[in-house]
């Protein structure tokens, strides 16, 4: 007989990120109350492991040659979790001493409901000059709010497009209603907004919340050529399961380079050309906050 689930699991993704995977860890061990436990899903590494840590934890791995198998993994991690609320945490994301804790007492406080936290924005050069992470106050200090997102208050809302996957919680066995991530989304792009959709059809509500995690800084490229592969296919997929578009500000990105055929109101989204490397160059931000 499977024991009842209790408590609360994080759970972190993560693919040659161990860096930020141990700054991660020192946040949790920094939690009030801490999780009851941490489950870290390696991606495409074989041999990853965890930093040592006297926290519970649970690892699993996930392959996919050629691909970064986000939802594949983010499945796994629930099926190893054993909390009763799931309190997904990206691996870039350092959170804030209370704010898991938060998270989960607004799961427990709203049933039916997922909860979205706050990120902010380390900028580059962030980690120098600091022997070990520094505490919430400098943390914020030395971050800033992604300006697409820094008035979204606290409550409930109905805007799911702006869920994402950073920092966010459930009861566990709404993750089980919804059906997990849909692993057909593979690689980059549209697996959490599809995820936020389907809660939402599946009549969950959504609450945010500032609870904050800090986001350490890693360059981006705007837009994201080096997944333009995976965007497409995943936008076909999602504008078939829903009947509108997702990352409708990179694919008119993409169609304005050149690189798609794209109508935002009709079906038709047609790859032209792939991306050229100095084109993926070129569109490497080293030094952008987010």
């Amino acid at each position: 007989m499977t024991a009842p689930a209790r408590g609360t699991s994080v759970l972190v993704i993560t693919g040659g990120r161990d860096t930020h995977l141990a700054r991660v860890l020192t946040g949790l061990e920094r939690a009030e109350p801490r999780p009851d436990e941490v489950v870290v899903v390696f991606m495409n590494q074989p041999g990853g492991t965890v930093p040592a840590t006297d926290l519970t934890v649970v690892t699993g791995h996930v392959r996919a040659p050629g691909h970064l198998p986000l939802a594949a993994a983010r499945n796994h991690a629930v099926q190893l979790a054993r909390g009763e609320v799931l309190v997904f945490l990206d691996v870039d994301c350092i959170p804030a001493a209370g704010a898991v804790g938060s998270l989960a007492d607004t799961v427990r406080r709203h049933p039916g409901t997922v909860v979205m936290g706050t990120p902010r924005y380390l900028g580059p050069g962030w980690a120098e000059g600091q022997p070990k992470v520094p505490d919430d106050g400098r943390l914020r200090e030395l971050s800033v709010l992604h300006p697409a997102r820094a008035n979204l208050g606290e409550g409930r809302s109905e805007e799911w497009h702006l869920v994402w996957t950073l920092v966010l919680a459930l009861a566990a066995a709404d993750a089980d209603q919804i059906g997990g991530f849909d692993a057909g989304f593979t690689g980059y792009g549209a697996e959490d907004t599809d995820f936020a959709f389907r809660a939402r059809d599946a009549g969950l509500s959504l609450r945010f919340s500032a609870a904050t995690v800090f986001h350490q800084h890693h360059g981006v490229h705007r837009p994201p050529l080096p997944h333009f592969a995976d965007i497409v296919v995943n936008a076909r997929r999602f504008r078939h399961v829903h009947g509108t578009w997702p990352m409708e500000g990179w694919l008119g990105r993409f169609r304005d380079l050149g690189l798609v055929d794209w109508d935002p109101d009709g079906e038709l989204l047609t790859i032209l050309r792939h991306p050229t490397e100095p084109e993926t160059r070129a569109a490497h931000q080293p030094d952008a906050a987010y």
